[in-house]
């Protein structure tokens, strides 16, 4: 094994939904990122995970709807919790959370039922004495998990920020700017305070270092005092080295795989198990292309050579541009800077 396979398309994303749908990585971020009389006032034994979306199909393309459902203060309450997972940030961030926040509160009005102002005792055709009181909408509070390399956050969070208003007419309307989470900022040491959520914010902040693997050694040995070995424990180990190993870089994965064995059990043989898994997939998909394992060197280097080398002999024989990508699976950039190559 030399390198892992190819990366997912909107990793993070999934990473962070996947890390989030464990009951124990929401009570924690809960617990660190919300405003304190807020967490204090939930009812954490009601929370609830809503698995419907309330975004359109263009804002789900950059913002996660994770919703939970919770008892506030006595009251049904639903905490709205997003990440944005772009590269780069959006002067415009809080006009789409504005989006996202009334999309959800027009879900809640869609979703009621018309209530009868009359009552059992009340004879047909006489309006009722007193109407029913109405019953108001769930309260909603909107966080931003960021983890661009653009940092700290460049932008405004204030709405009316967003608008040229020389009479300020939307700084009177819009008054709170959108709580805004900046991961890059927030040093590691205080990052491992945070137990559950602390490690998902870690292994956001360093998925684009040079080489992931002491960044997930290290996440993994603080991850042998989560938990008492449950399978929600294991589970959330496997979600992060699918994620780590098949999105960040690993330099060399056989050394990683030998440090692993050092890691207490059974997280290590949880490692072996899902880089085995990886290797096999990357194996198969060289098979699927025409790849031998002795050229593909193992994962995703000899696959991508393998295309590199397809490409070149298409270009050779001077095939369209559009048809080598599509063949190969490399990008038209990709090919255009091989066919430079070539014409030099």
């Amino acid at each position: 094994m030399t390198q892992p396979p190819h990366k997912p398309h909107n990793p993070h994303d999934r990473f962070f939904r996947s890390a989030m749908e464990n009951r124990s990585v929401a009570l924690d971020f809960m617990r660190y990122y919300l405003p304190e009389p807020v967490f204090q006032a939930l009812d954490t034994d009601s929370l609830i995970l809503q698995h419907d979306s309330y975004i359109d199909t263009e804002l789900a393309e950059s913002l996660s709807d994770l919703v939970y459902h919770c008892q506030l203060a006595g009251e049904e309450a639903c905490i709205s919790i997003l990440i944005e997972h772009q590269s780069r940030p959006d002067a415009f961030m809080p006009v789409r959370i504005g989006h996202y926040l009334f999309s959800l509160l027009t879900k809640q009005l869609k979703q009621r039922q018309p209530h009868s102002t009359a009552t059992e005792s009340t004879p047909p055709l006489m309006a009722p004495t007193k109407k029913v009181p109405r019953r108001l909408l769930t309260p909603v509070y909107a966080l931003v998990f960021y983890h661009g390399q653009t940092s700290p956050y460049p932008y405004s969070l204030h709405l009316a920020d967003c608008f040229n208003d020389p009479l300020q007419l939307m700084t009177e309307l819009f008054q709170r700017p959108i709580a805004l989470i900046d991961i890059n900022q927030l040093p590691d040491d205080q990052l491992k305070q945070q137990q559950w959520i602390g490690i998902v914010a870690r292994a956001l902040k360093h998925i684009r270092a040079a080489d992931i693997s002491p960044y997930l050694l290290d996440l993994l040995q603080d991850c042998e005092g989560l938990d008492d070995h449950s399978n929600q424990w294991l589970d959330f180990i496997r979600t992060l080295l699918h994620y780590a190993i098949g999105t960040g870089n690993v330099i060399d994965l056989e050394q990683l795989v030998e440090s692993s064995q050092q890691l207490p059990q059974p997280i290590g043989d949880t490692f072996m198990t899902i880089a085995e898994q990886l290797e096999a997939r990357g194996i198969e998909k060289g098979k699927a292309q025409g790849i031998t394992l002795g050229e593909a060197r193992g994962l995703e280097l000899g696959r991508y050579e393998a295309q590199k080398a397809t490409a070149l002999n298409m270009l050779k024989e001077s095939l369209p541009v559009d048809l080598i990508t599509k063949i190969t699976g490399l990008s038209q950039l990709e090919v255009e800077v091989l066919q430079q190559g070539l014409q030099h």
